[in-house]
């Protein structure tokens, strides 16, 4: 049951959310500045509120118009101007590790570019403006779209796509969201469309999920700079764009990026940066750091850009990764770099043997938002290597598994970087050293 009252922005939390009270439970709400007051519609879940704004009451100096209608959706703080996310995002970072007696400040590297940074994008479909609460929503022709935030099964519709990718990326989503359409196929057909671009290149990589088990082809040579497509059938058993069988292809199944001036190939499934300038700030924050002619293993390697990076200068690079596509680009990309000091092998990092750590001076990690295993903590703490440089896009986590380390390890550098303007997402680089015994 909903509940509509009036609420103040106390502060704004690890996730980006406002924080504020009411009856003396907590209340999050999105899209609302800190000293804000608002009157807020919410619905309790477990024992907090979480609700939107219906009416601001007042509004902050530091509040500006979004780019778009839909930014709660994909970037809730495009109503913040850039020096309020900047502090914020740098007071998230600080307070993560407040709880360290001896951790460092923290020091953050800002952005240049705060629209059409991104290297990916996931649109859904729909085929319905959602009507409000109670009533029928309205027929439409199929669209690009994005689920609702706190709005369930709801989706919005992108009439232009979003700001947060390139103009090329929005036009390629589009066109072949007319096609389906103009073939008559509908949401009850449809999962999710990916488009992946190189930005130093221009080129465009697009990947549809259906729900059919059978999508016949159709023409997508006329839309330009699209080099590569691939349409799978994905179960209806899994809310997630997993592929269960590939229906059909066409072009590349590759894109290949200039990073730091190294030519990377990385294929359609395998993980990328989403924001290229400023990953290259943080590559070489990460090469500063390191010793010349280190013995360094890498964990979560990809499709090897940090290895490689860092191979330039060091005695040997050796990569571990779960993906084989990845694996094997990696490889591809050491042979184009000319470099014989970079190995890269298939496997989980948890699962490997920990003897991979013996005689090695700098651990370099870069994990998924969950962070490191378990597992790979507890190798870490037997093995214990001179010195880990992790770099994390979920802080949160990263503070989490230095409390797991911080016995043995002692940070000398806390740098966060602003790889997702207009949200209040970041990335954070950690370095540490044994402690003296």
């Amino acid at each position: 049951m909903k509940k509509i009252f009036e609420m103040v922005a106390e502060r704004i939390a690890h996730d980006g959310a406002a924080e504020g009270q009411h009856e003396g439970k907590p209340v999050r709400v999105h899209g609302m500045l800190p000293g804000e007051n608002a009157i807020i519609e919410a619905t309790k879940k477990h024992g907090i509120y979480i609700g939107v704004i219906k009416e601001l009451m007042s509004g902050s100096p530091s509040r500006k118009n979004p780019e778009e209608t839909h930014y709660l959706s994909c970037s809730p703080w495009q109503v913040m101007d850039y020096p309020l996310q900047l502090a914020l995002k740098h007071g998230i970072l600080t307070s993560l590790f407040s709880y360290y007696e001896d951790a460092p400040k923290p020091t953050f590297v800002p952005t240049e570019k705060f629209y059409g940074y991104r290297t990916k994008v996931e649109f859904s479909f729909t085929d319905r403006i959602s009507g409000a609460e109670g009533e029928e929503s309205t027929p439409l022709p199929l669209s690009l779209a994005f689920h609702e935030r706190g709005g369930g099964s709801r989706r919005l519709a992108l009439p232009r796509g979003c700001a947060l990718v390139s103009d090329g990326m929005n036009r390629v989503a589009l066109a072949i969201c007319e096609k389906l359409r103009t073939l008559g196929y509908t949401t009850a057909d449809l999962k999710t469309l990916v488009v992946r671009e190189s930005k130093s290149m221009g080129k465009m990589l697009a990947i549809l999920y259906v729900k059919r088990t059978d999508l016949p082809e159709f023409p997508v040579d006329d839309i330009e700079g699209l080099t590569g497509f691939i349409v799978f059938h994905s179960t209806e058993k899994s809310p997630a764009s997993v592929a269960t069988k590939e229906l059909w292809r066409v072009g590349e199944d590759v894109l290949h990026e200039s990073i730091c001036g190294m030519d990377i190939t990385y294929s359609w499934d395998s993980f990328f940066q989403n924001n290229i300038p400023v990953f290259e700030t943080a590559l070489t924050e990460m090469s500063k750091a390191m010793p010349v002619n280190a013995n360094v293993l890498e964990l979560y390697s990809g499709v090897g850009t940090i290895g490689l990076y860092l191979a330039k200068h060091a005695f040997h690079v050796h990569g571990v990764e779960i993906i084989q596509a990845a694996v094997d680009a990696a490889q591809v990309n050491a042979e184009h770099a000319g470099l014989t000091n970079y190995v890269a092998e298939c496997i989980p990092a948890e699962k490997m043997d920990a003897r991979l750590l013996d005689k090695r001076d700098v651990l370099v990690l870069d994990p998924p938002r969950s962070g490191l295993h378990p597992k790979v903590i507890k190798m870490i703490l037997e093995k214990q290597p001179p010195m880990i440089v992790y770099l994390s896009c979920n802080p949160e986590t990263q503070a989490r598994d230095y409390s797991s380390l911080k016995e043995f390890y002692k940070i000398d550098r806390i740098t966060g970087f602003d790889f997702y303007p207009e949200t209040p997402h970041s990335e954070s680089l950690v370095i540490l050293s044994l402690r003296a015994k």
